[in-house]
């Protein structure tokens, strides 16, 4: 589970928010080698139509001038925190949530950007929704690197979706969401042992918690999946470690949804197995989508995804 606890292994630069009036959004902003892209990230913040934020970047170890960047930028509402060891995204942003001071935490990639009025949407539309209602997300648009759109997210989701969630990721990337920072305390933060599936995780959890409701606008530019190394969906071991805690950290959920649900929650996880070459996993849910769904289309997907994950793994060992 998260760690939110004090941590002395960080270094936190002396420039840094100290007035007497709390920010509304502690904007949270993991790094790790981006320093060329970090200007506009932060940019894009600045540049909010609601200005009652403070901005924590968390820089985890990176290897380059990232450092150097974040404090050329004159604003006195940045926050430069560094990690002595490189530890991952999901202990980066729980540094960042620890020494941030909001009522609200904001995460953003370092390699994202947000339109103008994000934040001020975001906190009007829970302001409206009043206290059973503590997370927020928008849609977002995913590009490649040089800018082109791939994607766009259309899910809209809106109170006590738990049982929706476990289905699917329909949040989406942690740069969409806004949170109640004593919410985010509650269930722990992030857990630091994914090395996927982080953002889909947390948004399980806090689902337990609280209503979720979401501003029906592209408001996130995101960098696709597999567009940057650094990305953990471009490593196939991170994304089949990450699901398969998944698949044993929400066993008995999993077990209590109903079968329909049950049965697109698995093709799901086979989608992602098959893709990254997993037989064996494929092999395993496939023995498990058989026997707890009892859906016939269970067999043919199961037989299609064990196809894939051979090309998959052929393809890689071969290169055809």
């Amino acid at each position: 589970m998260g760690h939110l606890a004090e941590d002395p292994v960080i270094a936190v630069a002396p420039r840094m928010l100290r007035g007497d009036v709390r920010p509304l959004v502690s904007v949270v902003i993991p790094t790790y080698n981006r320093a060329h892209a970090i200007g506009a990230c932060i940019d894009s913040v600045l540049a909010q139509t609601l200005q009652h934020f403070e901005i924590v970047v968390v820089d985890d170890a990176s290897r380059d001038d990232t450092r150097a960047r974040v404090e050329a930028i004159a604003d006195p509402r940045i926050r430069y925190v560094a990690h002595a060891q490189n530890r991952g995204g999901a202990a980066a942003r729980n540094t960042g949530v620890r020494v941030a001071g909001g009522d609200f935490i904001a995460f953003l990639d370092s390699d994202d950007s947000w339109a103008p009025r994000k934040l001020e949407q975001q906190i009007a539309l829970l302001g409206d929704r009043g206290p059973e209602y503590g997370v927020a997300y928008t849609w977002f648009i995913g590009r490649d690197k040089e800018g082109h759109e791939v994607s766009r997210s259309d899910h809209s989701l809106d109170g006590r979706v738990a049982d929706t969630l476990l289905v699917a990721n329909y949040v989406g990337t942690f740069s969409s969401i806004v949170v109640r920072r004593d919410l985010l305390e509650q269930v722990g933060g992030l857990d630091e042992g994914l090395r996927s599936c982080q953002d889909w995780d947390l948004s399980i959890r806090l689902s337990r918690v609280t209503k979720i409701c979401c501003v029906n606008e592209y408001l996130v530019s995101y960098l696709h999946n597999g567009a940057d190394k650094h990305r953990i969906s471009s490593n196939p071991a991170s994304l089949i470690q990450g699901h398969r805690r998944m698949l044993e950290k929400f066993a008995d959920d999993y077990a209590r949804l109903p079968r329909d649900k049950a049965a697109r929650a698995f093709a799901g996880f086979l989608d992602v197995f098959a893709g990254a070459g997993s037989f064996a996993d494929v092999m395993r849910l496939g023995t498990r989508i058989v026997a707890t769904t009892r859906d016939p289309r269970g067999v043919s997907q199961c037989c299609m995804a064990m196809a894939r994950a051979a090309k998959r793994r052929l393809t890689r060992k071969f290169g055809y």
